[in-house]
């Protein structure tokens, strides 16, 4: 379940309220809270790179409950700290990934990892046009 978890303004709703709800949330089958803020109220936010994912710390570990981090994650190391620090259980992209589509591939190689290219794409990512098209290795056999 997505949840605001702070309106930034003193009338409105803030992590302590989201904490006890996400413990009854979690009563009720809840299995993830997708902790967001603002846009409730209308009052200036602080932004800053991970500015939401002491939300997510706070609301994984007071109301023992998975988590989802988001607000301004734009790296793979800063995501996998999130994640090997036990901040939050799954980080959610939106805007970052409007900027990179190829998010998933960038945050690979910031990381020094991996990541095979889709059949799709090997002509395109793998260098040379006609590189894959020549390997054996990227053909169907036919039964």
């Amino acid at each position: 379940m997505r949840v605001s978890a702070t309106e930034y303004d003193p009338k409105g709703n803030n992590i302590s309220d989201y904490v006890y709800f996400a413990k009854k949330l979690k009563d009720l089958g809840v299995d993830l809270i997708d902790c967001s803020s603002g846009s409730v109220i209308r009052t200036p936010i602080p932004v800053y790179p991970g500015y939401q994912v002491s939300l997510a710390e706070e609301i994984k570990h007071k109301a023992e409950i998975a988590t989802g981090a988001v607000g301004l994650i734009t790296n793979g190391i800063q995501a996998e700290e999130i994640i090997q620090n036990g901040r939050a259980d799954l980080i959610f992209l939106a805007r970052e990934l409007l900027r990179d589509p190829y998010w998933p591939r960038t945050a690979a190689r910031q990381l020094d990892l991996e990541v095979p290219s889709p059949v799709q794409y090997r002509r395109a990512w793998d260098g040379h046009p006609m590189k894959s098209f020549l390997k054996k290795s990227d053909r169907v056999e036919k039964e």
